[in-house]
């Protein structure tokens, strides 16, 4: 189909890049390696939204995403962000996505403060999207491979969820398949976010930009029993965080908010309860909480669980929760490859070294608006399609079934490889000790042949998850520098005269390497 948009991920910016395309007359196909919306770190947000408003105006919305950024954002696609930031909330809004503006912030308003706000969004989104003629979904599918010939974008390659090959043909890919939080062993992610859409970009030829630049979130729920959920802000003001002797830790710190500790300070406050978590642990102490808090959000979230949460306190700590880094592409989300597009947390450029709270839904909307109606634009000028290159065969070897449990173990090597080696903070020996044990679980990994689909599923999200943990780490080990999120213990300043500088990594596909540079940022 010659005026066909493929989009790669069906989170918020991949139904938002759906709903724009559709909208500029494209046929669009929809695939998604899990189930559509509801299986996506989009259902998981708090909802919230940063952005120009009446009363915060776009200058003091630039201001907050570079001063977060610690100068290596792009300060064309902050100024971007300004711009259509209001547009394409009301575009979000028009749908039935159920928004309250209140100064920076829109935020998804749940009917049943129980629900978690982004999973009200998906529903009324992914429901809207579904409705809509011209739109096909198709969840369960895996894709492998970014379909190029001729220097352009032509299709993807991966299976279905019977593990049968499917090769879908057309002349716009939208990648909107972001996110990496399950490679660590502890993160807010669902479990499938495994860096697909980075490993994907990165065999297709593309550069990565920052990918050193990994966000903890400081307080997810660590109590055995219970689910690794964000404990989601506003906090009540009775809220403690104490240790475990039950001192109060934000006067230990001389912290006034931790609600502004976590929008602004993230990194820091990150780091600075991991440090007190190998102390002994962290936890969250509710117990003087006033009744009526438990029957609003955030708390209302709380009652789902089988925990005396208003008796005692429960153990908290950070986990992976966003990647900054990613793919390069022009304000149309058009990337390097023509005809392929990105939007999504995959997109570099907005956050810099670290992300201003609220900018990630935000960069959803507004990426995956302009990324599906420039995309469509393309797949309607498109006179033919390029038939893509037949695939290459992976080289001979020996091979080994793999069973259940060898995917349950690399899995298990490889987030332990990357919360010791890519955690919160990291020094040389740490990331390099990383690389190793990486460089032994792609060698157990490629003698593996998957049989079933389920072992297909866990075999490539290994792949993916190997390719961009070595991405986090060959950045890493070149910074010689602390800045927002990348903390390193062995170099604990920032130092703006020589690493004012943005990573940039190129695949190798032959070695299986990344060769790095170092790129000055530009002056936002």
């Amino acid at each position: 189909m010659t005026n066909r948009v493929i989009i790669i991920g069906a989170g918020l910016a991949g139904l938002m890049a759906a709903l724009a395309a559709r909208k500029e007359g494209a046929s669009v196909l929809v695939v998604d390696r899990g189930p559509i919306g509801l299986g996506t770190n989009s259902a998981l947000a708090n909802g919230v939204m940063t952005g120009p408003s009446e009363t915060y105006g776009p200058e003091d919305y630039v201001r907050d995403t570079l001063r977060a950024g610690d100068g290596l954002n792009s300060g064309s696609r902050v100024r971007l962000m300004a711009r259509e930031a209001p547009p394409a909330l009301r575009l979000l809004h028009s749908v039935g996505v159920p928004l309250r503006e209140r100064g920076a912030r829109r935020t998804v308003v749940s009917p049943d403060p129980r629900v978690i706000p982004g999973v009200t969004l998906m529903r009324k989104l992914a429901g809207y999207v579904r409705g809509l003629d011209g739109i096909h979904t198709l969840p369960g599918f895996c894709v492998t491979e970014l379909l190029h010939r001729e220097g352009r974008a032509c299709g993807v390659r991966g299976f279905n969820r019977k593990g049968e090959p499917l090769e879908i043909g057309g002349p716009a890919v939208v990648l909107a398949a972001g996110g990496a939080g399950a490679v660590w062993r502890r993160h807010d992610n669902q479990k499938r976010i495994m860096g697909q859409g980075y490993a994907l970009a990165a065999r297709a030829g593309l550069p990565l930009l920052d990918m050193e630049f990994v966000q903890f979130y400081p307080l997810v729920l660590a109590e055995p029993g219970l689910p690794a959920l964000i404990v989601y802000p506003p906090f009540a003001g009775e809220a403690k965080l104490i240790d475990v002797s039950g001192a109060d830790l934000l006067a230990k710190h001389g912290l006034a908010d931790v609600n502004d500790a976590i929008v602004k300070k993230r990194d820091r406050f990150s780091a600075l309860l991991f440090e007190e978590s190998q102390a002994g642990g962290v936890f969250l102490d509710l117990r003087a909480v006033p009744a009526a808090a438990w029957s609003v959000h955030p708390l209302a979230i709380f009652r789902r669980f089988r925990f005396p949460f208003r008796e005692r306190p429960v153990a908290v700590a950070p986990a992976a929760h966003f990647m900054m880094g990613g793919v390069r592409a022009a304000e149309t989300g058009e990337t390097d490859l023509m005809g392929l597009f990105a939007c999504g947390e995959i997109l570099w450029g907005l956050h810099g070294a670290n992300r201003l709270g609220g900018n990630a839904l935000t960069e959803c909307v507004v990426s995956g608006a302009l990324a599906g109606r420039f995309a469509a634009e393309l797949a309607q000028g498109a006179a033919t399609v390029p038939s893509p290159v037949p695939g290459a065969k992976p080289a001979a070897g020996p091979e080994d079934a793999g069973t259940a449990a060898d995917y349950r173990a690399l899995r298990a090597a490889l987030q332990e490889a990357a919360w010791r080696g890519a955690g919160i903070i990291r020094t040389e020996d740490s990331m390099r000790e990383a690389l190793s044990a990486l460089g032994g679980i792609e060698e157990r990994l490629g003698r593996l042949a998957p049989g079933s689909a389920a072992e297909k599923l866990a075999h490539c999200d290994l792949r993916a998850g190997a390719v961009t943990l070595k991405a986090v780490l060959e950045a890493g080990i070149g910074r010689k520098e602390s800045r927002g999120s990348f903390l390193r213990g062995d170099y604990p300043a920032q130092d703006d005269s020589r690493w004012r500088r943005n990573s940039c990594l190129r695949f190798d596909a032959g070695g299986g390497g990344f060769t790095v540079d170092y790129l000055p940022a530009d002056d936002a």
